[in-house]
């Protein structure tokens, strides 16, 4: 059996960073024909449940850049990465010396609050204004040290700051210098401008996350999996490419992606991947 798992921003996603009404019933009709698939991304539960409303997805979803593995229909996390406590109080405060003041995902209990700082640029503010426009209810208002703050915190999943690309280097480098044991992952932010950082635990990547999901199919589901193949355009989608058995970077992907793909196919904008699909599973 054959799994196929897709990013969605600038790979899945059309122009408008949407997955319009053909596209979904083009989806909908492979999936209702046997394809098994499912969508790994930077976005949260509530974000995929926007974007795929009208999407009959039945496997779980890899959200946080591989932080969760979620059953999108009961909200149950499956499996998490968080970076511990004790990383995470020392991230924050990296940010903090450097006056920089980052969204914190966390995690308490089956639920995972977004705290949002006060918002000091337009990247910062696109990204709040555009889970407010989907309603997203992670959304808690953060104090000064949130997680200091909220002492029934169990972990945290990830921060994330939207700047400058110097502003964006010098966290990494100094979150780097001082906490060597973590994900840092930087790229450029096309929907807002300038540039985005997500630092996250070391296994907190969808690499890893796929092969947890194929340990979920095959144990909880007796699904298994003989082959995958994944699709993806940026730097946060390279471990997933390189753990899956086909690597397929659409046209719009970076160079290192493509470098990484065993096959290229058409850019974002058209469909591309709805195309390859179907040409894969059906033979059009």
């Amino acid at each position: 059996m054959k799994l196929f798992v897709s990013d969605l921003d600038f790979t899945l996603l059309g122009a408008d960073g949407t997955l319009s009404s053909r596209a979904t019933r083009r989806l909908n009709d492979l999936i209702a024909d046997g394809l098994i698939f499912t969508v790994a991304t930077a976005r949260s539960a509530p974000s995929i449940r926007h974007l795929l409303s009208g999407v009959a997805l039945e496997l779980p979803v890899i959200e946080l850049n591989g932080a969760i593995l979620r059953d999108l229909q009961s909200g149950h996390i499956l499996e998490h990465y968080g970076l511990g406590m004790a990383a995470a109080r020392s991230i924050n405060d990296c940010f903090a010396e450097q006056g920089f003041a980052p969204y914190v995902s966390g995690l308490i209990g089956d639920q995972n609050p977004l705290f949002v700082p006060p918002l000091q640029n337009t990247g910062m503010q696109w990204f709040y204004d555009e889970k407010v426009h989907y309603g997203d209810p992670r959304l808690k208002d953060a104090p000064e040290d949130p997680i200091a703050a909220n002492p029934d915190m169990e972990d945290v999943f990830c921060f994330v700051y939207l700047g400058t690309k110097t502003e964006i280097d010098q966290i990494a480098s100094t979150v780097a210098d001082r906490i060597p044991d973590v994900l840092i992952v930087t790229y450029a932010n096309h929907y807002a401008g300038g540039w985005e950082i997500v630092i996250a635990a070391p296994r907190a990547n969808k690499g890893h996350a796929v092969q947890r999901l194929l340990s979920h199919l095959r144990e909880e589901r007796a699904v298994n999996i003989r082959e995958t193949t994944a699709f993806g355009d940026s730097s946060n989608d390279l471990e997933m490419l390189m753990a899956a058995d086909n690597a397929v970077a659409v046209a719009n992907a970076t160079a290192a992606v493509k470098a990484e793909a065993s096959a290229v196919i058409g850019h974002h904008k058209d469909d591309a991947v709805l195309d390859y699909l179907e040409k894969i599973h059906c033979g059009r």
